[in-house]
């Protein structure tokens, strides 16, 4: 849950606010500007006529659709194997977060109380976030084009948007890219949360049942058993069965069920809250480690994706004949034993460093929603405006972090001045009381 839980509760006993996972939702998310930002710059995402780097007339618009340019997603130039490699990991930690926070909210709350809330909480600011934020995306990438419109114009454009985006946000991978963009993460979640509920009503009446004495085992099986090998198997079993068919993309094809499943084991993580922080406790260098082997396999494999044009991390190599072969499977191990390792690092290091208060983390989380659902066409501009400008490369990202950044802020400290703006945005009241 993106709101995320954060005092650690059993039943109605109060036993510990964990300020990590506050700090790790912030951090995270704050990763969405530099890198929606880079990806704009060094993989064109959203087009070369608003990248800084391709947009200069003596670039031969031909040849950027080639392999070799540098300027794309399967380039193997060093900043674009960076995003790559942060791309892995950074969106499954996110859906840990959010499962996190469900398991906090689940001790809290019945499960009409939290079918409620998620209403409020994601699908509000989702569907809002979609007529008016991807309306001004449209307008920043030029598909809205409003020259020379009257107000009743614009206003028709408007509700054309409204009525198209309403009818089609819900149709798998379409619906996504036309509709909600950025905002699928709400959906996904929306969707998780609704899935789970009946399992997570079941543990919160059985507190000490057959569900939460095998998610305390995961952490307390010998050797490390269950972290090290039982789950990340469970992720590349996915990955084996439906990455062939269909390429990861928005949280649709084989990461739909793929995010589904860091959801969940950041739910367990937090019903075994004990056995949980005491395994990343005695086992932090050991899976800083083995996370640093398998971020080495993980780009030797990306560079072979690379040289061989089959897209063993993005899947989809049913396209060119091949359900599995040795090098496939291989790569759906690393893909995801890589991505688990990395979060249990991003957790563990965090539970060590971050677990301490701090006055300004309720207000950074506070800003967490407006910033992710208004950054986007803000980007946009940032971008035109550095193109415009002639900057480029790594100055063109500095310049557009720093005003993409500031514009969020603006518009935060904004939005949260009303009721009706804090609605729609999901803006949560600042707790008084270190309990709530």
């Amino acid at each position: 849950m993106m709101d995320g839980g954060v005092t650690v509760s059993e039943n109605s006993e109060l036993v510990q606010r964990r300020y990590d996972i506050d700090w790790l939702r912030v951090i995270l998310f704050g990763l969405l500007i530099p890198f929606h930002v880079a990806i704009g710059v060094y993989w064109s995402t959203y087009g070369t006529e608003i990248n800084p780097n391709t947009s200069s007339d003596d670039i031969d618009n031909d040849e950027l659709a080639a392999e070799e340019n540098t300027y794309t997603a399967e380039s193997i130039d060093p900043t674009s194997m960076f995003l790559h490699w942060m791309h892995q990991w950074r969106l499954a930690a996110l859906f840990m977060i959010s499962g996190m926070g469900t398991a906090f909210a689940f001790k809290r709350r019945s499960w009409g109380k939290f079918l409620i809330e998620r209403l409020q909480r994601l699908l509000v600011p989702m569907i809002f976030g979609m007529w008016t934020i991807g309306f001004a995306g449209g307008i920043a990438l030029g598909a809205v084009d409003l020259d020379n419109e009257s107000v009743s114009d614009i206003g028709t454009s408007l509700l054309y948007h409204i009525l198209i985006t309403s009818f089609i946000f819900w149709i798998p991978i379409i619906g996504k890219i036309i509709a909600l963009g950025h905002l699928w993460f709400l959906w996904n979640l929306f969707l998780y949360s609704l899935l789970m509920t009946p399992i997570f009503h079941y543990v919160q009446k059985n507190h000490k049942g057959a569900l939460t004495r095998m998610f305390k085992s995961i952490f307390t099986s010998r050797f490390g058993f269950g972290v090290f090998l039982i789950i990340p198997l469970l992720l590349s079993s996915v990955e084996i069965l439906f990455k062939p068919w269909i390429a990861g993309f928005l949280g649709s094809g084989y990461e739909w069920l793929w995010f589904l499943g860091f959801f969940i084991f950041g739910y367990s993580c937090i019903v075994a809250k004990e056995e949980y922080y005491s395994f990343l406790e005695n086992n932090r260098l050991k899976i800083s480690g083995i996370t640093i082997l398998l971020t080495v396999l993980f780009a030797w494999t990306r560079i072979q994706q690379h040289h061989d044009s089959i897209p063993y991390i993005d899947g989809g190599w049913i396209e060119q004949g091949i359900i599995h072969n040795q090098m496939t499977l291989f790569s759906c191990f690393i893909h995801s034993f890589h991505a688990w390792f990395w979060c249990l690092t991003v957790f563990s290091w965090g539970a060590h460093l971050l677990n301490k208060p701090s006055k300004n983390l309720a207000y950074m989380n506070q800003g967490v929603y407006p910033f992710y659902i208004v950054h986007m066409p803000i980007t946009f501009a940032a971008l035109k405006l550095s193109t415009k400008m002639g900057i480029t490369n790594y100055f063109a990202v500095f310049l557009s972090c720093i005003l993409v950044t500031f514009g969020c802020w603006i518009s935060f400290e904004i939005l949260k001045r009303t009721k009706v703006s804090r609605y729609l945005f999901g803006i949560k009241e600042i707790p008084t009381n270190k309990s709530d």
